[in-house]
């Protein structure tokens, strides 16, 4: 037999790809300050200011100093300029700026940019001493007609909350979660309550010494079976138009409870400890083969794999075969299939009980 990737690997396929970000409650603002009449600001002596009219970020409100002959002595030769909040916040806001001269077309002059790290704005604001010379200003292409523009990019942190957040793996966008949150369906919560309560229940199900109401329009929507025996024709009725109830010979009343269960709920109860689970299990593979119920027998077969060993794995295997669950007699073959397990099973009666079960399938192995 020619070999093929397939024979001797796994997928080499693309691999599955997902992204996430750690995102801060931020939000971001921009403020113009245009100067017009630059050459009459020059007459505010160094160390005073001229503000801005005040805006609102991150439900605060800031304003801008502009200082056209420095912040102090130090920078006499500079335009200062900063970032101040408008109102005292005794615990701070936390937040990143930059300011940015502007050409003629509104976009940033990179030589003439300053980045500021984040920072808590508490009663001083933050900027840059040394903005830009005004005799570099001055002889600049970006005054004209006496005139420029100064451009301030912030981010205002809004809350100490931090949050995980998908990200478009092919744009890298952050996904904003939905407005409206949907919950998980309680469907099966609702269909259990009525189980419970009997409430409207037009059938019944004598099973032992037990008495089981029940809906007959969610058994025939679950079952073919009960749909073919519980449909109005099919069913003898009293002179009050009440069901005549049905007899359950085949069944323990416990392992009718939970197959009920299950026809509600689409899910098993619990079950309590290992050996209960094992002596109920196989009683609903038959149940779920009776009823023709393909997801319960899968449910089952899939929880039955889980009691595979030495000294059980040939009792379910004929099971197994018994019941046509194909991937139960996969798991087992599959654990007989070691050679160290399969001499442990043969110090048992395990494969005397296969060769009267089923000496087909030992056959095989």
């Amino acid at each position: 037999m020619p070999m093929t990737a397939s024979n001797i690997g796994g997928s080499r396929g693309e691999p599955l790809r997902s992204a996430s970000a750690i995102v801060a409650s931020t939000e971001r603002g921009q403020h113009l300050l245009k100067i017009d009449g630059y050459s009459r600001t020059k007459d505010v002596p160094t160390g005073s200011h001229i503000k801005s009219r005040s805006f609102r970020v991150g439900g605060h409100s800031w304003y801008i100093r502009y200082y056209p002959n420095g912040l102090n002595w130090t920078y006499s030769d500079y335009i200062s300029i900063s970032l101040h909040l408008d109102h005292n916040v005794p615990e701070g806001v936390r937040a990143q700026y930059t300011f940015s001269l502007l050409d003629h077309g509104g976009k940033p002059v990179p030589r003439y940019t300053a980045f500021g790290s984040e920072h808590t704005f508490r009663d001083h604001g933050r900027g840059s001493a040394a903005f830009i010379e005004r005799d570099e200003l001055e002889k600049s292409e970006h005054l004209k007609d006496d005139r420029f523009t100064i451009r301030c990019d912030f981010t205002v942190v809004t809350s100490k909350e931090i949050q995980t957040m998908d990200v478009d793996i092919d744009t890298g966008a952050i996904l904003q979660p939905p407005l409206v949150v949907v919950p998980p369906s309680d469907l099966h919560r609702h269909l259990r309550g009525l189980l419970a309560n009997g409430e409207g229940a037009d059938v019944t199900f004598e099973v032992d010494t037990r008495t089981f109401a029940a809906h007959r329009c969610v058994l025939m929507a679950r079952s073919p079976v009960f749909h073919a025996e519980l449909s109005l024709s099919s069913l003898t009725t009293t002179n009050d138009g009440a069901a005549v109830a049905v007899q359950i010979e085949d069944m323990e009343a416990q392992d009718f409870e939970a197959f009920l269960h299950y026809i509600y709920t689409d899910s098993l109860p619990e079950m309590k400890g290992s050996e209960a689970a094992a002596m109920m299990l196989p009683d609903l593979v038959a149940a779920a083969n009776r009823y023709k119920m393909e997801r319960l027998r899968l449910v089952c077969e899939d929880k039955l794999s889980g009691f595979v060993n030495v000294t059980t794995v040939a009792v379910i295997l004929a099971f197994a075969v018994e019941h046509h669950c194909l991937g139960l007699m996969e798991v087992c073959l599959k654990f007989l299939g070691d050679p160290a397990n399969l001499r442990e099973v043969i110090k048992t009666d395990g494969l005397e009980h296969l060769s009267k079960s089923c000496p087909s399938v030992l056959k095989d192995i």
